[in-house]
């Protein structure tokens, strides 16, 4: 090509040159960067737990080489909430169920109603064995968990008023729930708006949420309302639906109840994963099975995967053919997260030190969650439950860095790119030629 025309076009030609090379290498470059974490066939669920985790220090990998490895759950404002709502209902409610478990089907009850609405029955009913570990020797000297210092016990009568100030920030940071299937509404969304707002709920025995029951403060009564398979509006009873609210539980706690005790199942134990750090620690310290005193009661099945995080899937052995999606995980919700043990941990936790050493762990974990971010940006701010990815969209992942999830091109990206730069390359190269002959005939 002539000095002259090159000279002519050379801006041109740079800009092809640029449009070729650079784009395509600065792309790469982006998908390559250490501070980007590429997700392996997008699997976002499986690398949520590092969203929010502040620091690159990993629980597992940390434990041995601190003196007290737990000294920062004792900068936590823990609750663990005494579950009198189920201690009633169990007190008087399935004396109504038994009785009526085949009768009236088709109509509606009109008799034995005040086994519907009974006296409060203070305690902790089943999960009792959790508020001894709670109070326990070992939670103290070993996982920092102190009655009076950083744990408090709230009841279920006030825990709506508990939980919040009057301008509507947390008392807690962390709140421990064991066996609470009877809740009252004002209850249900108090734990929601606790996780929205930023704490962690952690779930240490399943069943959670199924029925609605409405409290009377004034005669100190605890009535059914909906849910266990019964509705109940003071007057009469019928049958109604059994769980109350399944598909909200779904939603924002990323389970619900899914395995009942006439079910058969039995369990050998989990195997925890190593995609969050809870998952991590368990398995540097017990190996590649936990929980094994745990042999089934009730579970909870994990039903969204989306922002969700497995700490382990529980392993069931009695009945060959039944493979219910029982886990224990981490699920962000908003600005966050529930920790679900998915069983009834209660009935294990003081024989079971891998139990025990989850709950230490996710205290652990609460510790350095930053809950200041309300929303993590390019995650929904309300989680669906997982389907067919859409196509929409599908060449950008989001990857997380620090404590927040950016955009990054898809591998996808750089051809295009690549082919656009030769395009250019080519369609100047085409423009020279014809310039430089136009140019010879004038002549």
């Amino acid at each position: 090509m002539p000095a002259g025309l090159l000279a002519k076009y050379s801006s041109l030609l740079a800009l092809a040159v640029i449009l070729m090379f650079c784009i395509p290498s600065s792309v790469s470059s982006i998908m390559n960067s250490s501070q980007l974490q590429h997700f392996d066939g997008g699997e976002l669920a499986s690398n949520l737990s590092r969203v929010g985790w502040t620091g690159t220090r990993y629980l597992a990998s940390s434990l041995s080489s601190q003196s007290d490895p737990y000294n920062q759950t004792l900068k936590l404002k823990i609750a663990a909430v005494e579950p009198v709502f189920t201690t009633t209902a169990y007190s008087s409610f399935y004396s109504f169920y038994s009785k009526y478990a085949t009768r009236n089907l088709n109509g509606t009850i009109k008799t034995d109603l005040n086994l519907l609405n009974a006296s409060i029955v203070r305690g902790w009913g089943w999960s009792d064995a959790l508020r001894r570990f709670l109070i326990s020797t070992t939670a103290g000297d070993q996982y920092d968990i102190v009655l009076g210092r950083n744990l408090s016990f709230i009841s279920e009568v006030n825990v709506s008023q508990a939980l919040f100030r009057t301008d509507g920030t947390r008392n807690y940071d962390v709140l421990i729930l064991g066996f609470t299937e009877y809740v009252t509404v004002q209850e249900y969304y108090a734990y929601k708006s606790f996780v929205t707002t930023g704490g962690v709920l952690v779930l240490i025995d399943a069943t959670n949420f199924l029925a609605e029951v409405q409290y009377y403060p004034r005669t100190q009564h605890l009535a059914l309302i909906r849910g266990h398979g019964w509705g109940f509006n003071g007057t009469m009873a019928w049958r109604d639906i059994f769980d109350r609210w399944q598909n909200e539980n779904t939603n924002w706690i990323g389970g619900t109840f899914g395995v009942g005790s006439s079910s058969g199942a039995g369990y050998s134990g989990a195997t925890p994963l190593t995609d969050n750090p809870v998952g991590r620690a368990l398995k540097e310290k017990y190996g590649s099975r936990v929980f094994t005193v745990y042999q089934g009661h009730e579970e909870n099945v994990l039903t969204n995967l989306t922002r969700t995080s497995i700490i382990a899937n529980w392993v069931q052995t009695r009945k060959p053919d039944f493979h219910p999606n029982v886990a224990t995980y981490l699920h962000y919700y908003r600005g966050g997260i529930v920790a679900d043990l998915g069983v009834m941990g209660s009935d294990v936790i003081m024989s079971d030190g891998s139990v025990q050493f989850f709950l230490s762990q996710t205290l652990l974990f609460a510790a350095e969650f930053d809950s200041g971010v309300t929303n993590h940006p390019s995650l929904p701010a309300t989680t669906t439950n997982m389907s067919e990815q859409s196509s929409v969209g599908a060449a950008y992942r989001p990857s997380p860095v620090g404590n927040v999830v950016v955009i990054s091109l898809g591998d996808r990206m750089v051809m295009p790119l690549l082919l656009v730069g030769m395009i250019l390359l080519v369609s100047f190269l085409a423009a020279a030629v014809w310039l430089r002959r136009r140019e010879h005939r004038a002549v």
